[in-house]
């Protein structure tokens, strides 16, 4: 049987890489899991309980950008490379960010020109980076951290993004190289019909998943306050992070009502906090670089309809699908009264749109099959 090693320094195994693996199992490979015993949100060790994983004693650090990240990020990659020279695996996937694997990987397929490899780009640092003040100031050493990654590229039998955007934006450094998109997915839809919501005047809005610096407070408290002025709000909050408090204080100034879920894990749970609302809130701040989120993947699954200030790949689905609404930054009253405005017939077809939408894109099956397709 065919092996396969597939790299993460991250936690996001369930995000994306298992689903990777998985797809590789199907196409005949015997997989072996290789990542970090240390985790990037918590800064915490974790231990994988996987049967294939290889933990990798791994550099601890405390700030997201600090040299020591990415001393650490640099280490992971050289001993996961050793690791792959014993495995001596016939394809090697490897997820990237860090862009530190980019360059190691390279220099590995240099050595062992017979391996594939694949790198599957979920993120696009430092490009994502939330503050453009800081991008500037930062331009030089930010430039070193992309050249990792860039240089590497060539040296891949197949490059996967994980939106268009990234595509678009890798394209100069592509060139010869097969890519492809393949999007982020989750396992099945969390709702096998589309209810109508009852006629009501209080607007319920979701909000979904980290709350952190990437996510635009501002726009979203102007936002609901201009909807509050039309009618009541609701907004319900699952999941939780350092600016919840920040979060709530600035929604609840407007009159709104607040609802903290917390994190809920239980699709089921979930799935009902969606069928009483009317949209999912994707609002994050304009100087970060995504053409696609996971929240919004979450969002789809479940037949949520979103409001959307992202570009690229997001705001063409929101267009093109007819799944939700795109902020209007310079005058979010206009989205406000979108918003107040819905009937009831045209929000489920929104709604059913949003699943037909995950169906057709997102789900797991297609994400397997296209990346069979590829390899």
């Amino acid at each position: 049987m065919k092996k396969a090693v597939c790299i993460s320094c991250t936690h996001h195994y369930q995000e994306r890489i298992a689903y990777g693996e998985n797809a590789l199992r199907k196409a005949g490979y015997n997989c072996t899991y290789i990542t970090s015993d240390f985790h990037h949100t918590s800064k915490k060790r974790h231990q994988v309980d996987l049967p294939h994983c290889i933990q990798l004693p791994t550099v601890g650090y405390t700030k997201n950008l600090s040299f020591r990240r990415l001393y650490s990020h640099m280490r992971f990659a050289k001993d996961a490379m050793k690791a792959v020279a014993d495995l001596k695996p016939d394809l090697l996937y490897v997820e990237v960010p860090p862009n530190s694997l980019c360059k190691e990987a390279a220099k590995y397929k240099k050595r062992n020109p017979n391996v594939k490899l694949v790198f599957d780009i979920f993120d696009m640092w430092p490009e994502s980076f939330p503050s453009n003040k800081l991008k500037k100031l930062l331009k030089i050493p930010f430039g070193i951290w992309a050249k990792f990654r860039n240089k590497g590229l060539p040296a891949a039998d197949l490059v996967f993004t994980e939106c268009d955007l990234f595509q678009e934006a890798l394209q100069p450094h592509l060139k010869g190289v097969e890519s492809r998109t393949l999007h982020l997915c989750k396992p099945a839809a969390t709702t096998e019909i589309c209810k109508p919501l009852p006629q009501q005047e209080t607007i319920h809005l979701c909000y979904l998943g980290s709350i952190n610096n990437i996510i635009d407070i501002p726009a979203i408290s102007a936002l609901i306050g201009q909807v509050q002025a039309l009618r009541p709000v609701v907004l319900h909050i699952i999941g939780d992070g350092e600016t919840r408090d920040t979060l709530i204080e600035s929604v609840e100034a407007t009159g709104a009502t607040v609802q903290f879920h917390g994190s809920v894990y239980d699709n089921g749970e979930k799935q009902a906090i969606f069928d009483m609302c009317s949209f999912g809130l994707n609002i994050m701040k304009d100087s970060v670089f995504i053409g696609l989120t996971m929240k919004s993947v979450d969002y789809f699954a479940g037949g949520l309809p979103i409001i959307n200030s992202i570009g690229g790949d997001t705001r063409s689905l929101v267009e093109t699908r007819q799944i939700g609404i795109n902020l209007n930054r310079e005058n979010p009253g206009e989205t406000a009264k979108k918003i107040a405005g819905i009937d009831t017939e045209t929000h489920l077809q929104m709604r059913n749109n949003t699943l037909s939408c995950f169906r057709d894109l997102l789900s797991e099956e297609v994400f397997s099959k296209n990346l069979i397709s590829a390899i």
